[in-house]
């Protein structure tokens, strides 16, 4: 790799520092016009702004001057690190790793999380002195690689501790999903856990699968979660050795490295970790010239991708081609030799889909659950700058992959003869992911290019390690940029609640079901009835949150009217459920279209027969109960 003048970098430095200050003050006044913060008559403010103004002027000149550049660097030049003080750069650089997330997870910096440029500012004054750090403990390392190594690290530990405060015994859910992944994954031992059989889950299996552990000897709450974090952690990292496995990587300090940024690359889209086997498993199995292991190995992968996402059915078979493509010997071109690939692809995504096929008819749920994305809306929109995903999916995606596809340019020959083929397979899996992404329910962030980002993770990493020139310093610093922008995002803290509260919560929820005389129906929160926290209610397995929702948004008539006509004979003598509102929004609003899909075709019809009878809204859970007057809609 080459590597950027003293100068040059000296220039690079203050200029972002420059323009990251001058972006802060912005962002400052903007919090004191919001806190109606008189300015001009708080020494304080008028002290943070001075100070924020005179490292603005002093970056940006020496950023812009050559002149003043260089007489700060020779006054910098002339002090040497003392060897005396190595040992205290570990415990400085170990802390330095850590304290932005501590920072960001502090109660008196919450405000941070909403200026973001202040916090980009913080991210960046820690990486510079984490770089001193790590100069210090590694004299032979230069300052721009020190840099690049300690904003990857820095970034990593960011996205781990954003995942850490879910590990709580908080009895309630945490968000909108995370009480479906408790649910789910009991249906598969719902003998051992509710005394009879019910449905399995009719979306993402294999996920439900991989998190069922914990019930195997009735876990607590806290130990769930704390699975689900693990499990991520494991699978997902998981990819990163998987990957460099193929290359020799001899320099320690590299290869740890590039498995940190690959990490942090994962992350940032983010992957879901029920999909990381199939990109490992072929990384680490598949050897060119073994057709029976490749075909063993396809078979097993494409099991796995049918009781995963329909995208991804003709994944395995893809990634395993692109791995012949890449290491094969085949010196010809000719139509014949691509059956191989064409083969893997074609039987790979066929044994998927017969796996799917399978599951259905042993799952218990009618097939019409199944596949219900297909028919749900497209909004197409959410390819540009929307309140949903401000970036956009489109400029998202420019974003989130440039640097890799300047690095596929830049080693464009390291891809071998089939460079070409490669190309395009990856082409067709962003027009996949876009399509998949402008689906209602989709366009959030970048996560339904999973597929794309995986094969192009894949071929940079070959173009890379086969190049026969050093690689450029900017596209490196572009590499570490966009993923340390994306990955320093991620909010951590510390999860706290009224411990009291919730369990005076928990005790008028048992008593409301203890004093009900008919079927229960847990919209959401089911945990607590899987985990035996509420005792006394029967499962009713249909009309869970996230099957409800799913089904609203594919407008699955069957599914909408049993419901509807459910809610009108008021089966249930109780429904726990959030609060519900029938609040219509535009596309000004993030998730517009969900909202109203959701309000139409679930909180109408609820709110037509049943009315609020208790409400817990530091929990967000409100009980409902049959509207004793008749039929009265919002």
């Amino acid at each position: 790799m080459t590597s950027p003048s003293r100068l040059a970098f000296f220039r690079l430095i203050a200029t972002i520092t420059g323009l990251l200050a001058a972006a802060s003050v912005y962002d400052l006044l903007g919090l004191a016009q919001k806190l109606g913060v008189e300015v001009l008559a708080s020494k304080t403010w008028l002290a943070l702004l001075a100070g924020m103004t005179l490292l603005t002027v002093f970056s940006l000149l020496a950023g812009i001057f050559p002149a003043v550049s260089r007489f700060c660097l020779a006054a910098f030049s002339q002090r040497k690190i003392s060897p005396r003080l190595r040992p205290a750069a570990w415990p400085a650089l170990i802390f330095l790793l850590a304290a932005y997330p501590l920072l960001l997870a502090q109660p008196a910096l919450a405000l941070l999380r909403d200026l973001p440029f202040a916090r980009l500012l913080l991210f960046w004054l820690m990486a510079l002195a984490g770089m001193a750090a790590l100069q210090t403990i590694r004299p032979a390392t230069g300052f721009f690689a020190a840099l690049g190594v300690f904003i990857t690290l820095q970034t990593a530990v960011n996205q781990i501790a954003a995942y850490l405060p879910a590990i709580t015994d908080y009895p309630f859910a945490l968000g909108w999903s995370e009480t479906s992944r408790f649910y789910f994954p009991s249906l598969f031992l719902a003998q051992k856990i509710y005394g009879q059989a019910f449905p399995w889950p009719v979306l993402h299996p294999s996920l439900h699968l991989l998190l069922t552990p914990p019930y195997f000897f009735d876990a607590p709450l806290w130990l769930h979660r704390a699975w689900q974090v693990a499990i991520r952690f494991l699978l997902v990292g998981a990819i990163a050795p998987a990957l460099l496995s193929r290359f020799r990587v001899e320099n320690r300090l590299l290869k740890f490295f590039l498995a940190a940024w690959v990490f942090v690359y994962l992350f940032s889209l983010p992957l879901y970790l029920h999909l990381a086997p199939m990109i490992f498993l072929p990384l680490w199995l598949y050897r060119p010239g073994n057709a029976r292991r490749a075909w063993l190995l396809l078979i097993f992968a494409s099991i796995y991708a049918g009781l995963s996402r329909l995208n991804w059915y003709p994944m395995p078979g893809i990634l395993l081609a692109a791995l012949w493509a890449l290491e094969s010997a085949e010196e010809k071109k000719g139509w014949r030799t691509l059956l191989f690939p064409a083969a893997l692809i074609g039987v790979g995504s066929i044994t998927a889909f017969l796996t799917a096929r399978v599951y259905i008819a042993f799952s218990g749920a009618a097939q019409t659950d199944f596949f219900t994305s297909l028919s749900s809306d497209l909004l197409w929109y959410r390819l540009w700058p929307n309140e949903t995903y401000r970036l956009g999916l489109i400029p998202g995606a420019l974003i989130f992959s440039a640097p890799l596809w300047g690095l596929l340019i830049w080693g464009w020959r390291g891809l071998g003869r089939w460079r070409a083929g490669l190309a395009l397979a990856l082409a067709a899996l962003l027009a996949g992911g876009l399509l998949v992404s402008l689906k209602i329910g989709g366009g959030a962030d970048l996560h339904n290019l999973d597929a794309y980002a995986a094969l192009l993770l894949i071929l940079a990493a070959y173009a890379f390690f086969r190049a026969e020139k050093p690689l450029p310093w900017q596209l490196a610093a572009l590499l570490v940029a966009i993923s340390a922008w994306l990955g320093c995002q991620a909010n951590s803290g510390v999860f706290r609640y009224d411990r009291d509260a919730a369990q005076s919560t928990l005790t008028a929820l048992q008593q409301r079901v203890d004093s009900a005389s008919g079927e229960v129906l847990f919209i959401t929160q089911r945990h607590l009835l899987a985990m035996n926290m509420i005792h006394g209610v029967t499962l009713v397995p249909e009309y869970e949150r996230e099957d409800l929702m799913e089904m609203a948004m594919a407008n699955n008539t069957p599914y909408l009217e049993r419901f509807a006509r459910d809610v009108e004979n008021q089966r249930f003598v109780l429904i726990v459920v959030d609060p519900l509102k029938f609040n219509l929004l535009g596309i000004s609003y993030a998730m517009g279209e969900e909202n109203n899909v959701w309000a139409r075709r679930v909180v109408k019809p609820v709110l037509c027969w049943y009315q609020e009878a208790a409400a817990f809204p530091a929990d967000k859970i409100v009980i409902y109960v049959p509207r004793a007057g008749g039929k009265a809609c919002p």
